[in-house]
Parts: C-alpha cells; structure tokens; sequence
C-alpha cells in the first residue's frame, strides 16, 4: 500500500479526534468523554509510524515516521491529561510549540517534493498547534473558542484528506 494511503488511514482517525476536540474546547463534553478517541489516534498514528520506520521495504521514511509521531504523541498526551482531569496543561502547551515549529519547515519540504495539498495540511496543522501553545503554554484563555472553532475546521478538512488519500485519490490539488 503506498505511503500517501497508509497516511489517510491514520488522518481518518486525526480528523474525527480533532472534531471532538474542538468540540470539547467548546463545551460541549467533559475530559473523559475526549480520553478515549485521543487515545485510538494515538495508538493508531504511532502503529503507521512504526511500521514506517521498523519494518524494512515498507515506502515510509524516518522523515515520515518523525512527522506522524509528533501528533501520535500529542493525542496520548491529550488522554493522559484528561483521564487525570490535569488542570495545568502548560507543559503540553510548549510541547505543541515544539510540533508547530517542527510543522512549519515540513510543510516546505513536502512543499518541494511536490505535493501542495499536504504541505497545505502541515502548514494548517502548525497554525492549530501554534494556537493550542498560545491557550494552553502561556494561558491565553480569551482564545478559548476561536482555537475550539479552528480546531473543529482543521478536523474537518483533515479527515476529508485522510479521507481521500486513503482511496487512492490523493493528490487532488
């Protein structure tokens, strides 16, 4: 299975967990209710990036693997913090500074391998990340339903990618 829809099986799962989450920032929902799915999309991300990077002759690279363990590990950090109900999440906050800085250059490099749609996507998920490091890392609570809005859309726009890539029409732009 090509790489780009092996990509679009984990997308599938970012998009809905994103959606819930931003749903979740909205207030629509308590911590435990959002542990569960953070916790399948992480699993599931970090399964597709270990078999890039551990199982030889699979199409993955390091740099793929890389790329998709910054959000698998996003999304178990997000579940441990809401099964313990943790109110200070100033830690993950400059955790996720870390992935927007780490996802602005990706998106360049994808960029120059010729795929816009999803150097689109990393750029869009660096903005999301950026946001949550401004809500969570330095406190920024008056974002709080901008970021739950944003969050919702980039879930959307996610799991339609996950979506398309994962039938085998990607790229679509």
């Amino acid at each position: 299975m090509p790489v780009i829809e092996e990509l679009g099986i984990g997308l599938y799962y970012v998009g809905a967990v994103l959606i819930v989450n931003g749903l979740w920032l909205l207030g629509y929902g308590e911590d435990r209710d959002v542990a569960i799915l953070n916790l399948l999309t992480g699993v599931i991300t970090f399964l597709i990036a270990a078999y890039w990077a551990f199982v030889p002759g699979t199409e993955g690279t390091a740099f793929n693997a890389a790329g998709t363990l910054l959000f698998s590990f996003t999304y178990l950090w997000v579940f441990a913090n809401a099964i313990r109900e943790k109110e200070d999440q100033r830690g993950f906050g400059w955790y996720c500074l870390f992935v927007a800085a780490i996802a602005v250059p990706t998106g360049l490099i994808v960029f120059q391998s010729g795929d816009l749609g999803l150097a689109l996507l990393w750029w869009i998920w660096a903005v999301l990340w950026f946001s949550f490091w401004l809500l969570l890392g330095i406190e920024r609570s008056e974002y709080n339903d901008l970021v739950g809005w944003y969050t919702l859309a980039v879930g959307i726009v996610s799991g339609a990618a996950g979506f398309v890539m994962a039938a085998g029409w990607w790229p679509v732009i």
